[in-house]
């Protein structure tokens, strides 16, 4: 808009130049009493244009003035949306937090109502095949962890320590087809061995067809050998399959622990001494 009054400059300046002359002429002529034939064809004359330019005078103004407006508020418009962007930016890394501290809360309070020395381990791995579920944690023998320990959280059972380095350790999830873990059917005290069934699933192996299950019925850690605490939840029975041929029913669990979302870790140390 300003380039284009700037291109014009001439032309603009002739019609104000116009239009001042014309105006003075009016008022010059308004001024004389009484009016001649001669005034009254001038000011018809004159009346027309001075009408259309004052038009145009006040549209242009108008028009400079909204431009002005609109430049203004575009740039209120542009300052305003980096506020807004800022505060969702502040409010995600609060959310972040929150849950975060949320997380750490609940696995200090879980830690010092457990009768197991418990050591707190962040998940810094993940392997990516198929062939394994295992993750990587940032403790290793530095920090007194050796194969063979159970891994919890307060959601429930994670796996077992499989390999340890100076600062790392693997773990192999209970969802793997290697594991393996000494069960007990909560309602029934029943008991069986809970593997891995690929993905995200694990089944209560061993459970003859005659034995009293039911869907959503919580399997719980036996105890047995010291790996994990007795009573620490496993999963819950999610499907039923009784063939016909067998003995045994298949009876498959969904993990208590959602292995996606899972950032932090216990690892089971030893038994406090009382």
């Amino acid at each position: 808009m300003l380039q284009f009054f700037l291109r014009k400059k001439g032309f603009f300046f002739l019609i104000g130049l116009f239009v001042v002359t014309l105006t003075l002429f009016a008022k010059d002529t308004e001024k004389r009493k009484p009016y001649n034939f001669f005034d009254r064809l001038i000011l018809r004359l004159i009346s027309p244009p001075l009408k259309v330019t004052t038009l145009c005078i006040n549209k242009a103004t108008q028009t400079w003035q909204e431009y002005f407006y609109l430049v203004n508020l575009k740039k209120e418009v542009s300052l305003l949306k980096n506020h807004i962007d800022k505060l969702e930016i502040e409010n995600q890394l609060l959310q972040e937090q929150s849950v975060e501290n949320k997380r750490l809360r609940d696995l200090l309070s879980f830690k010092r109502r457990f009768s197991y020395t418990v050591l707190p381990a962040e998940i810094i791995g993940r392997d990516p095949s198929s062939w394994f579920k295992t993750i990587l944690v940032d403790k290793g023998k530095k920090d007194g962890v050796q194969p063979g320990l159970g891994v919890i959280t307060p959601k429930g059972i994670v796996g077992k320590i499989i390999n340890v380095s100076d600062d790392s350790s693997k773990i192999l999830l209970i969802t793997d087809v290697n594991s393996a873990v000494d069960a007990v059917l909560k309602r029934t005290r029943k008991r069986g061995i809970v593997e891995g069934f690929g993905e995200n699933r694990c089944k209560l192996s061993y459970v003859l067809k005659t034995e009293d299950i039911n869907l959503d019925d919580r399997i719980v850690g036996s105890g047995l050998n010291g790996t994990y605490p007795k009573g620490v939840l496993i999963g819950i029975v999610s499907n039923i399959v009784k063939n016909k041929s067998g003995f045994f029913q298949l009876v498959e669990l969904k993990p208590s622990v959602d292995f996606s979302k899972l950032t932090e870790v216990l690892i089971v140390l030893k038994e406090k001494e009382t």
